[in-house]
């Protein structure tokens, strides 16, 4: 299952998903954002008015609904396109609502059990850049290639404010700062799939790297791991 799937992870900020947008890209690869996955059941609890520490009404209503991802990865500032029984909801699932709650959600062992079943059937066949806090750690240990990204607070503070920014919104960044300490907290602390470096995976720090260095290096090394000759 795990041929030919590169997996990036990383804390917010750190660059993985432009990276791993242009990865999928120019590799021909399906890219595939966990996180949107996370964004979009922590939507639904939401709607619901669901408590975020109450798993088993989120599992249930989890499981009730059809979650689609569309993954055009032709421009890594668009975000994933997630549809819920059909209906476009990729500007809401980025509200600050969603952000500032997804990681209670996402901390759910059984919601967390839940999409990394779909996630697994989504890389049936391989061929494809996975992206997210787990992936290879839990969703695929056995890719070809497992990559973990950081970057000092600093700049995923500066990264995080022009994502922003770029979205039509703006945070001080001190609120961004607080947003992006208490996430990693909680990643990083949860009992079920904390981030963590996958065994064997490879660390980049990206702090003073372009992202075009950041994806040549993983592609080199990929290169290098398949076997597959550069083209000149």
């Amino acid at each position: 299952m795990c041929k030919n799937v590169i997996t990036i992870d990383g804390p917010a900020g750190c660059g993985k998903s432009t990276v791993s947008k242009i990865l999928a890209r120019e590799l021909k690869f399906k890219y595939i954002d966990t996180g949107a996955m996370y964004r979009a059941i922590t939507l639904i609890a939401i709607k619901n008015k669901v408590d975020y520490n109450d798993e088993k009404s989120i599992l249930e209503l989890a499981k009730s609904v059809n979650l689609e991802i569309d993954s055009n990865p032709s421009d890594e500032y668009k975000y994933t396109v997630v549809r819920i029984n059909g209906k476009d909801f990729t500007g809401e699932i980025r509200s600050r609502e969603v952000g500032e709650n997804v990681s209670i959600v996402s901390k759910l062992s059984g919601v967390r059990k839940y999409l990394v079943s779909l996630q697994r059937k989504f890389i049936k066949g391989g061929r494809a850049v996975l992206e997210g806090r787990d992936t290879g750690s839990v969703v695929c240990p056995d890719a070809i290639l497992k990559i973990f990204l950081t970057a000092s607070l600093e700049e995923r503070i500066k990264r995080r404010d022009l994502q922003i920014k770029k979205g039509g919104q703006k945070i001080k960044k001190n609120t961004i700062k607080k947003e992006i300490t208490a996430r990693d907290k909680i990643d990083s602390s949860r009992k079920d799939s904390p981030l963590v470096m996958p065994k064997n995976g490879i660390l980049i720090d990206t702090t003073n790297l372009s992202i075009r260095e950041v994806v040549d290096k993983i592609k080199e090394l990929y290169y290098e791991r398949s076997k597959v000759k550069i083209k000149p």
